[in-house]
């Protein structure tokens, strides 16, 4: 494989989710009280991972690899910028989210690639597991969380789930298989989602 294929997007992912995830870390002061939840979800991360691997248009192989390294360094970035700001996060490359990350970026480089490359039929599959962090995260925000944080971000997310899962279905074109299959999985992901929020809530009570 000639080095362009995966080099150059290696490296534009790896520095604009350094980027980016340090201004997460800033935008927790900054933005409005209906948007800050953006900044400190896994949802706004998955979008932000999501988005800068289907701008490389890279193949699946190389898209899994690079949602790894976009989701590390988006954690990372976050990390360096509050350790500058004065507010300890964690140790380099030891963070939950970071474990987290190695195994969740595959699947969302996967997805953005298939998203933009692949086959109409594998669309909403390649859509599902996106829409369910989106969805899922937008409901244990507005039930679980709701007491301390403005319903208005996790409406956008709920709603740009849905339409992720939308776009995914009309474009595959009348096929009623992968249609349904797809927003199964998007649905059933969102349930498992909660699910594992819950617990990892429960692990910290515990700890």
């Amino acid at each position: 494989m000639h080095p362009r294929h995966w080099f150059v997007p290696a490296l534009s992912v790896a520095a604009a989710s350094l980027v980016l995830g340090g201004l997460t870390s800033v935008g927790q002061t900054v933005l409005p009280a209906a948007l800050v939840s953006f900044a400190n979800s896994a949802g706004g991360w998955t979008m932000l991972a999501f988005g800068l691997v289907w701008l490389t248009r890279a193949r699946p192989p190389v898209a899994a690899a690079l949602g790894i390294v976009s989701f590390v360094l988006l954690i990372e970035g976050y990390r360096i910028v509050s350790g500058w700001r004065g507010f300890f996060y964690a140790e380099p490359f030891q963070d939950t989210f970071t474990v987290i990350g190695v195994f969740a970026g595959p699947v969302v480089g996967l997805s953005a690639s298939l998203l933009r490359r692949g086959a109409a039929a594998w669309k909403p599959f390649a859509a599902a597991p996106v829409a369910a962090v989106l969805i899922g995260e937008g409901v244990y925000g507005l039930t679980v969380v709701a007491a301390s944080t403005s319903p208005a971000y996790w409406v956008v997310q709920i709603v740009a789930g849905l339409a992720l899962m939308a776009a995914a279905v009309h474009a595959a074109r009348h096929r009623i298989v992968p249609a349904v299959v797809g927003v199964v999985l998007a649905l059933g992901g969102a349930a498992a989602f909660i699910a594992f929020y819950l617990w990892l809530g429960q692990l910290g009570s515990a700890g």
